[in-house]
C-alpha cells in the first residue's frame, strides 16, 4: 500500500472551504522500485492523467489534482498499467517528477486490530484520544484522523502502539 517515495506536502485545509482541496505529493514516484512513467503504457494518448490516477488510487487515494514530467537520463522508469520499462541508454525516457493525489476520507466503525477491538490509548493510559487516532490512521495509508469519539469497551481492546491487550 505504502511505496518507497517521500510524502514531501500535505496540504491541510484549515476550513471547510469547498474551493480547498486536501492533497498529498509524493515527489519522484516509484513503483515496484522503479520511477513511474509518465505514460500508462508505451502509447503516447496513454500519458500524464491517466497514468498520475492509476498510481494515486493504487496508493488508496483520490484521483491526481497536479502532476509534473522530467526526462531521466541515469535510471529505469516502469509503466503503471503493462509494466514495461524504459531504459535510458535505449530510449528517451520520461517519468513523473511529482504527483499530488486527493486525499480521501474514510471513516472507521468499531476498528479492530488483530481481532481486539482498538484501545483509545496509543499504549496503556498514554497518548489517548488524537494520538491513537492519528496512528491508526496514519497505519491505514492516510495521513491523520479527522476526528473521533471515544466509547467504553464491553470486551478486550489493543493498544496500537505496543499492542498491548487490556
Amino acid at each position: 500500500m505504502r511505496g518507497p517515495s517521500d510524502f514531501t506536502w500535505r496540504n491541510m485545509a484549515m476550513n471547510d472551504n469547498d474551493d480547498t482541496e486536501d492533497f498529498i505529493m509524493f515527489s519522484s514516484p516509484t513503483h515496484h522500485g522503479k520511477l513511474v512513467d509518465y505514460c500508462l503504457e508505451f502509447n503516447p494518448e496513454d500519458c500524464g492523467e491517466l497514468a498520475a490516477d492509476l498510481y494515486c488510487y493504487e496508493k488508496n487515494f483520490g484521483p491526481a489534482v497536479d502532476y509534473a514530467k522530467r526526462r531521466v537520463y541515469d535510471q529505469v522508469t516502469l509503466t503503471m498499467d503493462e509494466h514495461s520499462t524504459c531504459t535510458p541508454e535505449d530510449n528517451v525516457c520520461v517519468a513523473f517528477e511529482f504527483i499530488a493525489c486527493a486525499v480521501l476520507e474514510q471513516t472507521y466503525s468499531s476498528p479492530v486490530m488483530h481481532e481486539y477491538a482498538l484501545d483509545g490509548c496509543l499504549n496503556f493510559g498514554e497518548g489517548c484520544g488524537d494520538d491513537a487516532a492519528d496512528e491508526f490512521c496514519r497505519q491505514q495509508g492516510y495521513v491523520e484522523a479527522k476526528g473521533y469519539a471515544m466509547t467504553e469497551a464491553n470486551e478486550l481492546t489493543m493498544t496500537i502502539g505496543n499492542h498491548a491487550v487490556w
